[in-house]
């Protein structure tokens, strides 16, 4: 759901502009390994809750780091840069009719759309939190709530990561497409941090965050997770 620039020919990495920094793109890749990872898992039988739970946890701490990166991370992952008015949003969707203007990071369609997956995954974490199998496994916050609002949050948490699935599935197919009809690679920037082209003339300047930042945003981040399960 990601739009770069396709300007001129593909040069060597030193004229193609950085535009995604190494913790975006370990959030990227990692929460798609434990996304899969809960699929297989919850599909795995009970004696594999247990660590269907611990991938949970890990996503959710993964899920408060984006959340503080979005806010003190880099130009091009912070909700600021790609988070439009609906205005600009739907002013970019006619544009596709005369060409789109190359855009560095996510387009206003894909800004909506990491917007969806961060909530779609938070309602997912969450409501685990508190789900239960009732026979062997429950989350560390079932005993807060009744049984019956255990079990709306248990059935919750089972039909949100259909949508989840779905909002996957349209990645990989705007993906594709994007590679397909319009020539753009977003996958091996997503790898290599730097845009598949050279920069042209008026690209925008682009800042990235401090390495520690990260490393900070991270610990607080695995923080927040412990509180939570210390309730």
């Amino acid at each position: 759901m990601k739009r770069e620039a396709q300007v001129g020919p593909r040069l060597g990495s030193q004229d193609r502009p950085r535009i995604w920094d190494i913790p975006t793109r370990a959030f990227h890749w990692t929460l798609a390994i434990l996304v899969g990872w809960e699929w297989a898992s919850a599909h795995l039988g009970h004696g594999f809750l247990r660590y269907h739970m611990w991938g949970g946890y890990a996503i959710l701490t993964l899920l408060f780091f984006r959340l503080i990166w979005g806010f003190v991370g880099s130009r091009t992952a912070r909700f600021s840069h790609f988070l439009c008015s609906p205005r600009r949003t739907w002013a970019y969707i006619k544009s596709w009719r005369s060409g789109v203007k190359p855009t560095y990071g996510h387009n206003p369609l894909g800004g909506w759309a990491v917007a969806g997956f961060l909530v779609a995954l938070l309602v997912q974490t969450g409501t685990g939190l508190f789900a239960t199998d009732d026979v062997l496994t429950s989350g560390p916050l079932n005993g807060l709530v009744g049984s019956n609002t255990g079990d709306f949050l248990t059935h919750i948490h089972k039909l949100n990561f259909d949508i989840i699935l779905a909002l996957i599935a349209t990645h990989v197919t705007a993906v594709v497409l994007h590679k397909v009809i319009g020539g753009h690679d977003l996958v091996r920037p997503m790898i290599t941090g730097r845009a598949s082209t050279h920069t042209p003339a008026d690209a925008p300047h682009l800042t990235f965050a401090r390495p520690w930042v990260g490393l900070i945003a991270l610990a607080l981040s695995g923080l927040g997770t412990w509180l939570i399960l210390q309730i």
